[in-house]
């Protein structure tokens, strides 16, 4: 019954696909790296980094962990879950990390891609009014990424913008904000302008200019104003000339 179990063991973990499982963290934080298939309690584990570099190394039958050069004071090992934690991660801890079993032959147990970032900088909003009243466009910049969406009125496009290295930017609307964000898979920040400032741009705008049915309106008025006094004249003009021939008249 041993043998069975043990034969079943074995095939199972031959003809199982071990997948590497991507990893984000922030520089300085922490991880931890679990074992995805099982391990048998007799079998040494070594944990690799980049197929190249030993990180630690697992005696089962002793209980003794051996630690590699340039891991002291940064890494912890789970004798019963055989998981790795990493401390203080750094650019440097970037890259694949194996776990590998060895009984009758050696196995990899697991795999993963860690990537370790820099937080984003804080993005810039602008907004620059132009000849249209009330048409606003507005600018989202954050490092080497920048997308641009127009506005009318309350109405905004929203758009969006990634870069290979994980970055994305993007212009929003939530609620009565406009929303600046600038992320990548471990932070993110952003910057916003309220609709109210939209509002507020486009009142002064309109209060700036003078519409076309305005303009005709003026016009119209001085037109009739100066008919009325000329008309006014006329009338004063000739009522003295009447009151004089009567005057001679009479």
């Amino acid at each position: 019954m041993a043998m069975t179990l043990q034969l079943i063991f074995v095939l199972s973990t031959l003809f199982s696909i071990t997948e590497s499982s991507d990893v984000f963290r922030l520089i300085g934080s922490s991880v931890e790296l679990d074992i995805q298939h099982p391990v048998p309690k007799s079998d040494e584990l070594i944990w690799v980094f980049n197929r190249a570099k030993n990180v630690l190394k697992y005696y089962p039958e002793v209980k003794k962990t051996r630690l590699f050069s340039g891991y002291e004071g940064r890494v912890e090992f789970n004798e019963e879950t055989y998981s790795l934690t990493l401390k203080n991660l750094q650019k440097t801890d970037s890259g694949l990390y194996e776990a590998k079993a060895s009984g009758d032959e050696v196995r990899v147990v697991t795999e993963y891609i860690l990537s370790v970032l820099d937080p984003v900088e804080a993005p810039v909003l602008t907004h620059q009014l132009s000849r249209d009243t009330c048409n606003i466009t507005l600018t989202c910049r954050g490092h080497d990424l920048s997308v641009s969406s127009s506005c009318y009125k309350e109405t905004c496009e929203e758009k969006e913008v990634t870069s290979p290295g994980g970055d994305a930017l993007s212009l929003s609307v939530s609620g009565s904000t406009i929303v600046c964000n600038h992320s990548n898979p471990v932070s993110w920040k952003k910057d916003v302008l309220e609709m109210r400032e939209l509002k507020q741009l486009c009142a002064a705008e309109g209060e700036g200019s003078v519409s076309p049915s305005a303009g005709v309106s003026v016009c119209l008025l001085k037109t009739v104003l100066y008919s009325i006094m000329l008309i006014l004249m006329l009338s004063a003009v000739i009522t003295v000339h009447v009151r004089e021939r009567l005057t001679k008249s009479s």
